[in-house]
């Protein structure tokens, strides 16, 4: 699977973030400025869709249970230790956004195999 469209820019807010399915996997949308992050929508709780959460400056806190995550990165704000919640990589072709699910941009494993190449 490549990049799929899965929403128009102007379909996601500023202030929240909006949910998206590929291959049933939930996605939140978060637009930052003229930048749009994907992230798995579910909180590693239990499941909750965090784009029903509250969204500022980058963070979405989890409704049901009150963890925030940095949309950037996958990780809880200053802890960028452990495993993320998976973001993918995101692409605008004009007003159409597109998602690949299959390309993760903060895969702990793939960094970690590009440092011991070196």
């Amino acid at each position: 699977m490549a990049f799929v469209s899965v929403a128009r820019l102007q379909d996601i807010p500023e202030s929240s973030g909006l949910r998206v399915k590929i291959d049933e996997i939930g996605i939140g949308l978060y637009r930052i400025g003229d930048q749009i992050h994907a992230m798995e929508d579910a909180c590693p709780h239990a499941g909750f869709p965090l784009s029903q959460g509250e969204f500022e400056n980058c963070v979405i806190v989890c409704k049901a249970h009150g963890w925030p995550f940095d949309v950037r990165t996958g990780f809880a704000p200053n802890h960028s230790d452990g495993f993320p919640i998976p973001c993918f990589a995101v692409e605008l072709r004009g007003d159409d956004v597109l998602v690949n699910i299959e390309e993760r941009v903060n895969d702990p494993r793939r960094k970690r195999a590009a440092s011991s190449a070196l």
